[in-house]
């Protein structure tokens, strides 16, 4: 049979305490003592020295201490900057948050660094911030190098708490003139995006009420690499001309367009001439092996086309282009178009279309620029939609520039010349630091 408790204790406590004669002390729960008075009814009365409850005493008075915070985000962020990213992938993503990273610790931004790894399939052995990293977000600004399609997971990653009390600043990239509705998700909890180019600048503005600000990279590296010690390694011909495309597999290959530098070499030059050459250089083959077949195949007839399929490190792409003579990018759109910067940087002519991201560094006086048509994409080109357009380059004049950089040599040097005074005045670790203090000074984050 069960007992009935009631609130001052249970029926057995209440009648052992009247056999003895005296009734239990009742623990109270308030800051009052109830007492009882001859002639009076029972009343409450504040509880002070006078009034002592037999209770007994702990051997140590124990003090309960504050509880430390178990992360920054319960304290008042200090002034600074936390840059999640792709910063330790070996590919293009990676390479421009590492830009930014570069560029704040150059001009003495407090910041620290959230290597980001989910949605993101490249090598991540790129270390060369991982003495910045950082498990939580102490500073004030979470300045985010992660795309508006990825942001959904970049939440789902941090937390709700991560972003909190803090300004989210997005740093997105996008190759075309209208921005997919899919990425409108990603606005939901920045403050203002930030871009590396006035044509991304432009192209978001238009989807959204934000701020949109342009806030370019900074480039600096060591180029210094023994030309003919990395031909050889690449199996590479060491007395031969050669001509770069990079691409990554991931980044769709319709848009970087390997094909079209193929075909206006292919144009150019005859299969058999031992004097000239074309290295392609893949990023993530694995990630396409049906479309890096197609790419063996075109290049089987051509004993000059040389194809690079692995991984290399960000030190041996340096290398790589420097041991090559031109880098040649004949892209349908780029949002910024990282590598014909980095070549321009070491001083090597770049034939590129002149159009979309790359035009903030690239003009007829210090690249070989090459015209285009504006068409509409179609359909099967992966993330991009069949009605948005993009630039269709001109390969015949391609070709005519790879003839020519081929055989003029003091052309060759003044193209290539006045590329790299651009990029190293331009690009630089203090101007792109410089503009990310002066925005962050504006919004008294800094």
């Amino acid at each position: 049979m069960h007992r009935r408790r009631h609130r001052n204790g249970s029926k057995t406590q209440k009648t052992t305490a009247k056999r003895k004669g005296k009734r239990k002390p009742v623990r109270q729960t308030s800051l009052h003592v109830k007492r009882k008075r001859k002639g009076k009814k029972k009343s409450l009365r504040p509880l002070t020295r006078k009034h002592k409850l037999k209770r007994r005493r702990p051997q140590k008075s124990r003090k309960r201490r504050p509880a430390a915070a178990s992360s920054s985000r319960t304290a008042q962020p200090a002034a600074g900057v936390n840059l999640v990213g792709y910063t330790r992938a070996e590919m293009g993503l990676g390479e421009g948050a590492r830009f930014l990273a570069r560029a704040m610790d150059t001009v003495g931004i407090p910041f620290g660094v959230n290597n980001f790894e989910l949605g993101n399939s490249a090598r991540m052995e790129d270390w060369s911030w991982a003495h910045r990293e950082q498990a939580d977000n102490p500073y004030r600004v979470n300045l985010i190098h992660i795309n508006g399609d990825q942001m959904r997971l970049v939440r789902e990653h941090y937390g709700e708490e991560f972003f909190r009390n803090r300004y989210n600043i997005g740093y997105w990239a996008w190759e075309l003139t209208e921005l997919p509705e899919e990425w409108n998700d990603g606005f939901t909890w920045l403050h203002e995006i930030w871009t590396p180019s006035p044509f991304v600048r432009d192209t978001i503005a238009k989807s959204t009420a934000l701020p949109v600000h342009y806030v370019p990279y900074g480039l600096q590296f060591d180029s210094t690499c023994d030309r003919t010690e990395v031909r050889s390694r690449l199996a590479l011909p060491w007395h031969s001309f050669l001509f770069l495309v990079m691409y990554d597999v991931n980044s769709t290959a319709l848009r970087k367009n390997p094909q079209g530098a193929i075909e206006a070499f292919k144009q150019a030059f005859a299969p058999a001439d031992p004097n000239v050459g074309l290295v392609v250089k893949i990023n993530n083959a694995q990630s396409n092996s049906a479309e890096v077949d197609q790419l063996r195949a075109a290049l089987a007839e051509y004993p000059n086309i040389f194809l690079i399929e692995q991984t290399l490190s960000r030190s041996d792409v340096y290398a790589l282009i420097d041991s090559c003579d031109v880098f040649v990018s004949l892209h349908r759109s780029e949002g910024f178009g990282s590598v014909m910067a980095e070549s321009m940087y070491l001083g090597k002519p770049v034939i590129g279309t002149l159009w979309s991201g790359n035009t903030s560094f690239m003009n007829p006086e210090n690249c070989c620029a090459v015209g285009y048509t504006l068409q509409e994409i179609g359909e099967g080109a992966g993330p991009y939609k069949a009605h948005q357009i993009w630039a269709e380059p001109d390969l015949v004049q391609a070709a005519g520039y790879m003839q020519r950089l081929a055989a003029d040599e003091p052309w060759r040097r003044q193209v290539a010349s006045a590329g790299q005074q651009t990029i190293r005045s331009l690009l630089t670790p203090e101007a792109s630091g410089q503009a990310i203090r002066q925005r962050l000074t504006e919004l008294g984050l800094l």
